[in-house]
């Protein structure tokens, strides 16, 4: 082969792989500033065609073993709800959320803001390096949707308060369904919204079957409402009303969470007495 021969197959074979920059790692967000993180644009079509919109957002602080800390806040937050001493715990998510870096910054750090914000008494949350300064657990949520909009816990707790007293927070986005789905984790709050959203379309088999789906009703409780509403809407009121009483009694005995009010539990209670 002569000399120039080989140049020009040398040359052909390096083109297509020649001079790409390698790609981010998925856990590593936007760097444009110390909280700020680039949001997809909202889906154009049908509000169940999101996939694409969730995976367009790489911004999964919970996946990030460098943010491992958002499991601990996650598991005290929990205990905090429901343990016979909850104070150590509070204590313990009081002192750790502050100190998360922007890197963790998403819908877990903001969901257990609106927590903290939204059972304390001077109502104001500033993150170690004032980055963050948080005044109500609406703005929490907000922020938390902006950061990470596909995080199904996230979702889920829209979901729940855009049912109940609509307007007063920020709404479900179009697609959340499809967003909280494309996760591959919290598979049971993905249901959750899913249910919901198929309840607000007055599909109750739907809704049936989403319901059925949720492993764990810890996260719920609210489950045994959603599943009167469900039986209603696919015909079947005699096994609506059959979970009344179980309903109110679930509600009843719910640990208390920042959105799990008096007024959410009424308005709850006045779902299972309609027709």
């Amino acid at each position: 082969m002569r000399t120039t021969d080989v140049i020009v197959a040398c040359a052909l074979f390096c083109v297509p792989g020649c001079g790409k920059q390698s790609s981010p790692r998925a856990s590593e967000p936007s760097t444009a500033s110390a909280d700020t993180v680039v949001v997809a644009p909202p889906p154009t079509s049908t509000p169940d065609a999101a996939p694409s919109v969730a995976k367009a957002n790489v911004f999964h602080p919970d996946d990030d073993p460098a943010c491992v800390d958002l499991s601990t806040l996650t598991s005290e937050t929990r205990m905090w709800q429901v343990a016979a001493s909850p104070q150590p715990h509070r204590r313990k998510v009081t002192a750790l959320w502050p100190t998360l870096p922007p890197t963790c910054r998403g819908g877990t750090f903001y969901l257990v803001a609106a927590e903290l914000v939204g059972r304390a008494t001077d109502a104001k949350l500033i993150s170690a390096d004032g980055a963050v300064v948080i005044h109500s657990s609406t703005e929490a949520l907000a922020r938390g949707l902006a950061s990470e909009p596909d995080h199904p816990p996230l979702l889920a707790h829209l979901a729940f308060a855009a049912d109940l007293v609509p307007g007063q927070g920020p709404p479900l986005p179009d697609g959340a369904c499809a967003r909280a789905r494309a996760r591959d984790t919290w598979t049971d709050y993905a249901a959750y919204v899913c249910a919901l959203t198929a309840i607000h379309a007055g599909d109750g088999a739907a809704a049936l079957t989403e319901l059925e789906r949720i492993h764990s009703a810890v996260a719920f409780p609210d489950l045994q409402v959603r599943r009167a509403q469900a039986l209603a809407l696919a015909g079947k009121p005699k096994e609506a009303q059959a979970l009344a009483k179980p309903a109110a009694a679930a509600l009843a005995k719910a640990p208390t969470r920042f959105d799990l009010t008096p007024a959410a539990i009424d308005a709850l209670k006045k779902k299972l007495a309609m027709p």
